[in-house]
């Protein structure tokens, strides 16, 4: 049996869709499972053991490109199930003109209700569940049902042989030194950024974060801002504040990494070798859930853009902490804004609220003792 899976979207979305290919693996242990993915998604199928095979389709190619590369993909293979996630409908399309018996996934879109013949009807801006969750339920009308008592055991982890970590740590630290910044064993990685209208803890306290953080544990870290070309407005507002004298032992403490110099691949090990992952509701912050790194993500409190839809997969106390700010959002897609009683929310998440966390894991995960003092063996 071949089942393809149609996630054409961004990464995050698509981690959130590796769980279904998990669960229809373990009802139907023969089946080969190929996942339709965009090209910036791609690396990660490579340290993910439950799918078998990718299609990648170029996102930013011309419609033309986009049609003939989904005819081509779905006349060259028999395939026995279509599920349509997220992304381009020209897969869809083609599914229903070579009449694959079983075309389902999410009903939504027009596209979806001509080609579509087993999809499911969803309400995703209710926000009554978590997105993983909303997508394991589509496979109903595949006769695999999803039990959410499975869960925890569904988690989308990626495995990095232990090696290319090691290795990639080591070629950070030589980045790292060829610009003059400080090397510290212990890394602690920022990915300030996102794309789209999802609000965003302010670039000030990002910065004040690690400052407090340097403060706190003097020349104990290495401070890693990563960032991709669309997050630049971020980094350049960081690199602003950093301007000023109150930052000024923060000199050759942080190294600002491009994760589009060296690709998606690079990043991950990389990102495997941190102490601790800080970032805003992107698809890094759910890298680092699948690398299993210690993490904490900050949200914002709309209703479509929360953590109860859009938070990390795995929420584990030891691990994960997901900071909202402590409002009353009334909005359910946007901010208000002016109109907002609580406007610029975000602000409300204080360092130092960050900072209790940042101990926490650290103690948990015996990175300091419970005193607040570094572990002597770091």
């Amino acid at each position: 049996m071949r089942i393809v899976i149609n996630r054409t979207d961004a990464i995050g979305d698509t981690l959130l869709t590796l769980p279904v290919a998990q669960l229809i693996k373990e009802h139907h242990p023969d089946a080969e499972i190929i996942f339709w993915v965009s090209h910036k998604s791609k690396d990660i199928f490579e340290y993910y053991n439950w799918v078998d095979k990718i299609w990648v389709m170029d996102r930013h190619a011309y419609w033309p490109a986009r049609m003939v590369h989904s005819f081509k993909q779905i006349f060259s293979h028999e395939i026995d199930a279509y599920f349509f996630m997220a992304g381009s409908h020209f897969p869809s399309f083609f599914a229903w003109l070579k009449g694959i018996k079983f075309r389902g996934g999410l009903r939504s879109k027009w596209q979806s209700f001509v080609f579509l013949n087993h999809a499911i009807r969803q309400k995703r801006s209710l926000v009554e569940m978590h997105e993983s969750d909303y997508n394991l339920l589509l496979l109903e009308k595949f006769k695999i049902k999803y039990q959410f008592k499975d869960r925890e055991k569904l988690r989308p982890l990626l495995n990095i042989p232990s090696q290319d970590v090691v290795d990639a740590k080591e070629r950070l630290k030589q980045r790292v030194l060829a610009q003059g910044i400080e090397w510290r064993e212990k890394i602690i990685i920022i990915h300030p950024g996102m794309v789209g209208h999802t609000l965003n803890w302010p670039m000030f306290n990002f910065t004040s974060l690690m400052s407090e953080m340097e403060e706190m544990w003097p020349g104990r870290f290495t401070f890693v801002v990563s960032f991709t070309k669309a997050d630049l407005p971020f980094i350049n507002k960081i690199k602003g504040y950093l301007q000023d004298d109150k930052f000024t032992h923060l000199n050759k403490k942080i190294f600002f990494y491009d994760g589009g110099v060296l690709g998606l691949k690079e990043y991950l090990k990389v990102l495997k070798n941190a102490t601790l992952f800080i970032g805003p509701s992107t698809g890094t912050t759910h890298l680092a859930n699948c690398l299993d790194i210690p993490q904490i993500a900050i949200y914002s409190p709309i209703k479509v853009q929360s953590a109860m839809r859009w938070g990390p997969f795995s929420r584990s106390h030891e691990k994960c902490r997901v900071l909202i700010p402590d409002v009353v959002c009334g909005e359910q897609f946007f901010c208000a804004r002016e109109e907002c009683f609580y406007y610029k929310c975000m602000a409300k998440i204080e360092v130092d609220d960050v900072l209790v966390h940042v101990k926490e894991l650290f103690i948990i995960n015996k990175v300091i003792d419970d005193r607040g003092v570094h572990e002597s063996n770091l």
